[in-house]
């Protein structure tokens, strides 16, 4: 992805959105992975709600946003799995403003994922598994700043929750089936 965290940090702080980039990326990925997709209009109308922002997103925003949106698309779609959530670099932030970012994305996740309204009934089981598994890491906290386990902790939490992305994506946007070919 093109997108990092501190640049778009930096264009929330500007237009004074209220969620975090990180918080948006989610929101994008969930609803996404549900099969669900948006118009470029669309999309910067849930975009704008999500944030709360009070005036229609700026211009770089609304630059930014539609880049996010394809970006995300086509990282979901990719078959060698490079998705990855929008979260900060360790240079940019410590260990619990990362695990802070990352329960952002995960609470994000499951809000997009609902407001699809495309995945209701019966889920398959480890669609239901992963998004348990979202639930509790939009809840996870540094218990101790200075343990130094956390670096690895963080880390492996992001790549679950990429993976229960990925997950959830592949479950509902299975790739159109080719036509049986002709058989000699």
């Amino acid at each position: 992805m093109t997108i990092e965290f501190a640049s778009a940090a930096d264009q929330w702080l500007e237009s004074r959105c209220y969620q975090t980039p990180s918080a948006l990326h989610g929101w994008l990925a969930g609803f996404l992975a549900s099969g669900a997709r948006l118009t470029a209009e669309a999309w910067i109308g849930e975009a704008q709600d999500y944030l709360e922002l009070e005036e229609n997103a700026d211009p770089a925003l609304a630059a930014l946003l539609l880049t996010m949106y394809e970006e995300m698309l086509a990282s979901l779609s990719a078959e060698d799995m490079t998705f990855q959530p929008l979260l900060p670099e360790d240079d940019d932030a410590d260990v619990d403003e990362q695990v802070d970012c990352l329960a952002e994305w995960s609470k994000g996740f499951l809000d997009g994922f609902g407001a699809s309204g495309l995945a209701s009934g019966k889920l398959p089981d480890d669609v239901v598994e992963v998004l348990r598994d979202l639930d509790a890491f939009s809840q996870a906290t540094i218990d101790d700043p200075q343990d130094p386990q956390n670096p690895q902790l963080y880390l492996a939490l992001t790549e679950h929750a990429r993976v229960a992305a990925l997950t959830v994506f592949y479950a509902f946007n299975k790739p159109a089936e080719s036509a049986p070919g002709i058989v000699h």
